[in-house]
């Protein structure tokens, strides 16, 4: 039920007392919405539920609630709902980024200032992982953007990826950079390997009628922006030329910018990419 202002005397109904009962546990039908939102003063004292499968955001703006006002959120979806500050002030000692499953209330201490508790439960153990968001490859490229700082690590799993062209690569860049930034090569290379590529490859050789294999990848201390990035990953995918055949990749990499990974853009160096999908998850 949402925030109402009662006049003496009023009579409230039985079903009312219910949905009064049923807010101050928490509880009560909720909100429910499947894009990005901005809150609105009627949403004080209710509960905001996000379904999406796409990542998703709840904004919060000053001159709509009062100091006291709370609003519960929950994320449904399985892609990942941000609570991102608009023109009000939001704090935490937590992520603002909700996984699917996970929830809090949002706490204001006045109109234009406001405390998100978050309510995962306890924190994971050293190795614990949280599916941040799920996409899907299509066209020429997809991107992962304001990815969680958080986290220790963060690994991805792209499964089955399938493109328009025979022998396509999987290519990504890091923070969208395109400039000469970037090493890669096998354990058996020299060490004489200098930053020569534009982007990173973590797989190629790729089947345009077969999808099927899985490509990881493991970005260590992702946030860190004291040293360079590196990057470790190894392809398993069915081989071009033989659709009974799986064709390995395992490489190493690294990115010589001392920078947090904010973003990562996935392409392809011919066609497109007709399905597959990237699960970028971070490790506790």
């Amino acid at each position: 039920m949402a925030k109402q202002t009662f006049t003496t005397g009023q009579v409230l109904t039985a079903a009312q007392m219910t949905s009064l009962q049923q807010t101050a546990m928490l509880g009560g039908d909720a909100s429910v919405k499947v894009a990005s939102y901005t809150l609105v003063a009627a949403d004080a004292g209710t509960t905001v539920a996000m379904n999406s499968a796409s990542t998703t955001t709840i904004t919060v703006n000053t001159g709509l609630f009062a100091a006291g006002d709370t609003v519960f959120i929950q994320n449904r979806g399985a892609g990942v709902c941000t609570v991102t500050a608009g023109t009000a002030t939001v704090n935490t000692s937590a992520s603002l980024a909700l996984a699917q499953y996970e929830g809090g209330t949002l706490y204001f201490t006045s109109a234009s200032a406001a405390i998100f508790f978050k309510a995962d439960g306890a924190a994971a153990a050293g190795g614990g992982m949280t599916l941040i968001s799920t996409t899907t490859l299509s066209g020429s490229s997809i991107t992962l953007s304001s990815i969680d700082q958080t986290y220790k690590n963060l690994y991805l799993l792209i499964k089955k990826p399938l493109f328009s062209a025979s022998g396509a690569t999987l290519l990504f860049r890091i923070n969208g950079d395109a400039n000469t930034r970037y090493l890669q090569g096998t354990t058996t290379d020299a060490p004489t390997q200098t930053f020569t590529n534009t982007l990173y490859r973590p797989m190629d050789n790729g089947n345009n009628s077969v999808s099927d294999g899985n490509i990881q990848i493991f970005l260590p201390d992702y946030a860190d922006t004291t040293t360079f990035q590196a990057i470790n990953s190894i392809g398993l995918t069915t081989d071009r030329d033989n659709s009974a055949a799986i064709y390995r990749f395992i490489a190493w990499g690294m990115y010589n910018q001392n920078t947090a990974i904010t973003s990562l853009v996935f392409l392809t160096n011919s066609g497109t990419f007709t399905s597959g999908t990237v699960l970028l998850y971070g490790v506790s």
